[in-house]
């Protein structure tokens, strides 16, 4: 009988568990643990992504697109295709994916840290010079800028930098202003100011869903 008592009891307890919403409870442990907040280490944008001095175009973040979409990425274009690449942030390698053909580039993916809900994508690199799981330091070369055919145009190459929050249907492409130091976002405002064409803002819109 006392085995068929413990049965009842610890279905009493799991189904009071049950009712209050609670996971691993009613076993030897009892309620679990709740768990960790999310890791929001945000990156710190202080080195731009290749020598804006070699810049033929600037595309800012939430610029339309051919498509009809917000641009969810500082795009940039430069007059020659072997401009180095360069991380903006410190970060952990977590990816480098190629891309689809007749593209020949690769997107390299980086987080603030390896658990951060922040992404840094930097799409339109050759030459990879990281791997998965390698830390980098800001400034460090990640590669060298993808080659850009858009016929005929003077746009040798091109590198877009996009910054991810959360993941999934969820995330959201975030304007790179919002984490860059002072002199960062200077550089950029000065580039930009050199194609009046393309608006006087580097950010049209806070956010972009990517």
């Amino acid at each position: 009988m006392t085995a068929a008592r413990d049965v009842d009891a610890l279905r009493l307890i799991s189904l009071v568990c049950a009712l209050a919403g609670l996971t691993g409870c009613g076993g030897s442990g009892g309620p679990s643990s709740p768990s960790p907040p999310a890791d929001t280490t945000a990156p710190v944008l202080s080195v731009p992504v290749v020598d804006l001095g070699l810049l033929t175009d600037f595309l800012p973040f939430g610029a339309p697109l051919d498509s009809g979409q917000a641009n969810p990425t500082y795009e940039l274009y430069t007059s020659v295709e072997t401009a180095t690449v360069r991380a903006a942030s410190a970060g952990a390698v977590v990816n480098v994916t190629p891309n689809a053909a007749p593209q020949t580039d690769v997107e390299i993916q980086l987080r603030p840290t390896s658990a951060s809900t922040y992404l840094l994508i930097y799409d339109h690199v050759v030459a990879p010079q990281v791997t998965v799981g390698q830390t980098v330091a800001a400034g460090q070369a990640l590669g060298q800028i993808g080659p850009f055919n858009d016929r005929g145009r003077n746009r040798n190459g091109r590198v877009e930098l996009q910054i991810n929050r959360g993941a999934g249907a969820d995330a959201v492409a975030v304007c790179p202003r919002d984490f860059g130091t002072a002199d960062f976002n200077a550089a950029h405002d000065a580039a930009l100011a050199r194609f009046p064409a393309r608006g006087s803002t580097v950010c049209t819109v806070a956010t972009v869903r990517p």
